[in-house]
């Protein structure tokens, strides 16, 4: 696997010089692994070490001194592979294979600048081997983006004329990875990240008063987020899984007309490319379809349309406690806890608050709805198939992330995951179903933004998989959208199989 990275993050002083390669340091290395070494030196040059471990052979112990030697001739003499090389990035040395997509440093000058190249990858955890769901993926001061699926893994389309620039990885509690995108491959790349644990000495922890907290960042709102007319390329898909089988699914790239959160003006959404796979059984009389998912997806903008636990006017509703504060972009972010004190008429929700303790911005908002809740919403989240149906919600939680670029924030992801017992009266069991949308900001756009023809808007409230879109065999494009995780690609290969078998049939 060609790829990065595994982040060692240290704190010490160092000398400036032309180029950190250039330093010269003296240490003394008896018999300890690589990985050790690099963290000794990477402390003494006040410089984060970044790879592959898969390409780095880190176990191997060294035993070797050195007296005033060049860092780079350092790095030559202990990692002794002819097919690495070094470069310096934003406080960061990285290690990394020759000959990647160097290569298309030639394709950039020959003028080719529109042609588009996809990154494929997964982001893991750097010790656990775990897979890091929904990680932001971003091109570094770019408008381009996407996340990773649940198996951690993604895709990102751009055009060659970013190669020079980096692309940037990044989960709440982990330490972010800053990576060229001429330094990637193709295919595989696999970027470790390392988990960035709150030392108390890095922080100044004092008693806060989190409903006071939360209160300056509602009014921090529009000095925090961008609050102009703009667009969003995105990706949305929703499906449906009955127990572990996939029902339906659909998805799309739209653009996204983004109104100002001030003003009479909704947003709007037009479809740019779109498929659909349906596979209910004859029999399977227990059907049903989720409701509004992409309006839902818009109105979970809590910036543009805050819900109650974000307005001071229902404070004494809730209860807010800061829960513990956490690593995320490199800087110190608040975790707030939220729950309902009362029932409120509307459906009461309960969840975690992520404030950025710098600029007090919300960087990322888990709800879920309460237990005492779910019985009051029935039906309201679904179309049932009959009238004979019982349909009774068993989770609701939805996941609302914001990006910054520049200096602004911007809407960068919804998602909702909801599930539901459905059964027949007079039925003693009943089916498990499982239904989920997601929206991932792909391309955002502030200028020249103008408000869509109505003959091109959709009607957001509409069943989404019930709309006849027309289907484009080429599809995605050159279009971003999130890969499905490895359960659902495999549904849609057996379905893709049946429905062309039945075609064949036919």
């Amino acid at each position: 696997m060609c790829g990065i990275i595994l982040m060692l993050f240290i704190f010490t002083n160092v000398r400036a010089q032309t180029s950190i390669l250039d330093t010269t340091i003296t240490i003394k290395i008896k018999n300890e692994p690589l990985e050790s070494v690099l963290q000794k030196i990477g402390e003494q040059v006040n410089y984060n070490f970044s790879y592959n471990p898969d390409l780095v052979s880190t176990k191997s112990e060294i035993k070797r001194d050195f007296n005033n030697v060049e860092l780079k001739s350092i790095l030559k003499s202990i990692i002794n592979d002819s097919t690495l090389t070094y470069a310096e990035l934003d406080k960061q040395i990285i290690i990394y294979k020759k000959n990647t997509i160097q290569s298309l440093n030639a394709i950039h000058t020959n003028g080719f600048v529109d042609s588009i190249i996809t990154l494929n990858g997964q982001v893991i955890d750097a010790i656990s081997r775990e897979n890091l769901s929904f990680a932001n993926i971003a091109i570094k001061g770019r408008t381009y983006g996407t996340i990773t699926n649940e198996n951690g893994r993604f895709k990102l389309k751009i055009p060659v004329s970013l190669i020079q620039e980096n692309l940037t990885v990044s989960y709440i509690g982990y330490k972010n990875a800053v990576i060229p995108i001429k330094d990637l491959s193709f295919y595989n790349n696999s970027i470790f990240l390392e988990q960035d644990i709150l030392k108390i000495q890095e922080a100044v922890i004092r008693i806060q008063d989190a409903k006071k907290l939360l209160s300056q960042a509602i009014d921090k709102f529009e000095e925090n987020y961008y609050n102009k007319p703009y667009e969003i390329t995105a990706f949305y898909r929703e499906y449906v899984n009955k127990k572990s089988e996939l029902m339906s699914i659909t998805e799309a790239i739209i653009d996204v007309y983004k109104s100002p959160y001030e003003g009479i003006y909704s947003d709007q959404v037009k479809l740019l490319k779109s498929r659909k796979n349906l596979f209910y059984n004859a029999d399977d009389t227990l059907a049903f379809k989720l409701k509004g998912g992409l309006n839902s997806s818009l109105y979970l903008d809590l910036i543009k349309n805050p819900q109650h636990f974000l307005m001071e006017e229902y404070f004494m509703s809730f209860s807010y406690s800061l829960k513990k504060m956490v690593m995320f972009n490199n800087e110190v972010a608040y975790v707030i806890a939220f729950k309902p004190k009362y029932y409120l008429e509307d459906n009461t929700l309960e969840g975690e608050i992520y404030l950025n303790s710098k600029d007090l911005s919300i960087l990322l908002v888990n709800v879920r709805v309460t237990n005492d809740a779910l019985d009051q919403m029935g039906n309201n989240l679904v179309v049932k198939r009959t009238r004979r149906t019982i349909v009774k919600p068993e989770k609701v939680q939805y996941q609302i992330a914001y990006r910054k670029i520049g200096d602004k924030y911007f809407l960068n992801m919804v998602r909702g995951e909801l599930e539901f017992s459905v059964r027949k009266k007079r039925q003693l069991f009943s089916t498990n179903y499982t239904t989920v949308f997601e929206f991932a900001a792909n391309k955002i756009d502030t200028v020249e933004i103008e408000r869509f023809d109505r003959k091109e808007v959709l009607r957001t409230h509409n069943i989404f998989i019930d709309e006849n879109y027309k289907y484009d065999s080429r599809f995605w494009g050159t279009y971003n959208y999130v890969i499905p995780n490895e359960t659902l690609e495999d549904a849609l290969i057996r379905i893709q199989r049946k429905l062309d078998a039945i075609k064949q049939e036919d």
